[in-house]
């Protein structure tokens, strides 16, 4: 069902009507049809998946009419998306209607040509062309072009216009393959990281490969997409070194660029916009960082994917900055959203983590005591205790900070041999996984010290004697040394190691 929720968020009421106009418009005494039941359940979050749908509709899950269904359901709801009213809706400013209208055009431009009607064709291209070109539509500024070279040759021959569409069709052609060149590159410093959350440096040499490969197109093409893709692989060159400043001055040169254009992109923009965040964040400069996450968030359309990853990295970074309101805000705010429901498993599985830790914090630090935030977070510990995530498969990502969120629930109920199973699994991941030459310092020495709590006896006293040295240590060694995700300290270890103390008696 992740698909139809998709259109659930997207379709809105005056689109909705549509669902109705491929078969046949309801009479008064009609009641509301299967698929308008179906869509508003989806749309208020009713239906969760293909079981809930098919007992909303009374049907087997596993019958051919519930099939049937989905099908024409998915088929009604691609055609009102071609009727997305952009042009009064607020979330949209003039370039994103302007590429709506083109794509809008496109589609209708194709067929006319499919169809044979060239002359029609024409004066559709024509009052497309230039409004693609203004707005950085490379893809269909290319096929209108390319059709009135032909048409200005085969239909109407004419020089002067064969030239001028002629050049303009070369001009869009370096554009798209720049286009195209500049979002692999990207894609290939983000292709191994994609599952694998820990950091890799060679994605760095990777990186400087592709930018000297783009450099050729570098002064030629300043689309919006040109310039996000090369910008966006420098940066991650730049951030896998954790070169922090670096890649901040890399960001803020993308989006002097972007504000410099006449036509623009907010969701790119604030794609720089968080990746300089993270850095701020690494560098310790949470309130800049806060700030500026802030900000994007207020861009973003309320309850769209964006808007909830946006929230996610102000949880985080609030986490990190120990701003336990301020991420209790962006927390609540993501789970009682109605959208909430339709995010992937994946993100879910993030979101949990980061409530993990804020719950922690709750436990140690009092966040709210009028407040159930295990209730409002719907946060279930027997579950998170229990769960294999996706995150155990990476060895050096994002299962270390499960297994001591983990470990910190257990010990606070005082079940030290299941503590000490998770205590066994850390100290395994230290000595397969990490050694001097990868970094990782601070999250090695923090390992060491929890480690310590089972030869200690689970005393407080020897604990604090055994670690004294350690935590000195991890003090003077800097959050954004050049050895650690971003998200794998997710409350700074000076602080988790309080709260081991708290837990000791």
């Amino acid at each position: 069902m992740e698909d139809l929720k998709e259109f659930a968020q997207v379709i809105d009421g005056y689109k909705l009507r549509q669902i109705e106009v491929l078969t046949r418009p309801l009479r008064t005494e009609v009641p509301e049809t299967r698929y308008r039941i179906m869509y508003h359940a989806l749309a208020e979050g009713q239906v969760r998946d293909e079981l809930d749908g098919a007992k909303l509709l009374g049907l087997d899950v596993k019958g051919r009419p519930f099939r049937r269904f989905l099908m024409e359901f998915r088929r009604r709801l691609f055609a009102p998306l071609l009727f997305l009213d952009t042009e009064s809706s607020p979330n949209f400013n003039a370039t994103q209607k302007a590429n709506f209208e083109c794509l809008r055009k496109l589609a209708t431009f194709q067929t006319l040509v499919y169809r044979h009607c060239p002359e029609n064709a024409q004066i559709l291209a024509k009052s497309i062309i230039e409004v693609a070109i203004n707005n950085d539509v490379t893809l269909v500024a290319l096929e209108m072009a390319t059709f009135l070279k032909r048409y200005y040759v085969e239909r109407v021959p004419d020089s002067d216009q064969y030239l001028y569409y002629k050049e303009c069709e070369e001009r869009l052609r370096l554009d798209w393959i720049a286009e195209n060149k500049a979002m692999e590159s990207y894609q290939a410093v983000i292709a191994p990281s994609v599952k694998y959350k820990s950091t890799q440096l060679q994605i760095s040499k990777r990186a400087q490969a592709l930018l000297g490969s783009l450099s050729q197109y570098k002064e030629k093409c300043n689309t919006i997409i040109f310039v996000s893709g090369y910008y966006a692989t420098k940066y991650i060159g730049e951030m896998s070194r954790f070169r922090w400043h670096d890649a901040i001055a890399v960001c803020d040169e993308a989006i002097q660029i972007l504000e410099k254009k006449a036509c623009t992109s907010p969701r790119i923009m604030a794609v720089f916009k968080v990746h300089k965040v993270i850095c701020l964040t690494m560098l310790d400069r949470y309130a800049e960082a806060l700030d500026l996450n802030s900000e994007v968030i207020q861009t973003e359309i309320e309850g769209s994917r964006n808007w909830f990853l946006y929230l996610d990295n102000q949880m985080l970074v609030s986490l990190k900055a120990s701003n336990f309101q301020v991420a209790h805000e962006a927390a609540a705010k993501i789970y009682t959203n109605k959208n909430f429901a339709a995010m992937p498993a994946s993100i879910k599985e993030s979101w949990t983590l980061l409530a993990a830790y804020l719950i922690l914090a709750d436990r140690n630090q009092a966040i709210n005591p009028a407040i159930q935030l295990e209730k409002v977070l719907n946060f279930r510990l027997n579950k998170f205790l229990n769960q294999v995530p996706n995150y155990s498969k990476d060895k050096k990502g994002l299962n270390v900070p499960i297994l001591i969120a983990q470990f910190l629930f257990l010990l606070q109920a005082k079940k030290f041999d299941e503590a000490y199973h998770k205590l066994i699994a850390l100290r395994k991941y230290r000595v397969k996984h990490f050694n001097s030459e990868d970094g990782y310092y601070r999250t090695q020495l923090f390992i060491r010290m929890l480690c310590t709590v089972a030869s200690s006896s689970f005393s407080k006293k020897v604990f604090i004697y055994k670690t004294a040295d350690m935590i000195k240590t991890i003090s003077k060694i800097p959050k954004g040394h050049p050895d650690q995700h971003f998200k794998i300290e997710i409350v700074p270890y000076e602080l988790l190691w309080q709260w081991v103390l708290n837990c000791l008696e």
